[in-house]
């Protein structure tokens, strides 16, 4: 099932952020530090190919909160976006 998740929300995010390129996406639930429900999604981007656009960055959220709001009802997405490079040392999810 998670699975699936990750594979609509890649698809969503490379058409939302087209022309970068998307070489990963991964997703996890989890709660944010007042306890709310959110949804932690890892965008792993290509910086060579063509850079990410911080306008459609900045808009994602309310664009997949619109479109997929059956699956975003209880959980806030919440994005991080890092390279392929910061993608091998990524500690931090």
């Amino acid at each position: 099932m998670q699975e699936d998740i990750d594979k609509i929300l890649k698809e969503f995010v490379q058409k939302h952020l087209e022309p970068a390129e998307i070489v990963n996406l991964i997703s996890r639930e989890d709660e944010d530090a007042d306890g709310d429900p959110i949804m932690r999604i890892r965008v792993v981007y290509n910086p060579e190919k063509n850079p990410l656009d911080p306008n459609k960055t900045l808009s994602i959220t309310r664009h997949l909160r619109q479109k997929m709001g059956n699956i975003f009802i209880e959980r806030f997405p919440i994005f991080y976006f890092v390279t392929k490079e910061e993608d091998k040392t990524f500690a931090g999810y």
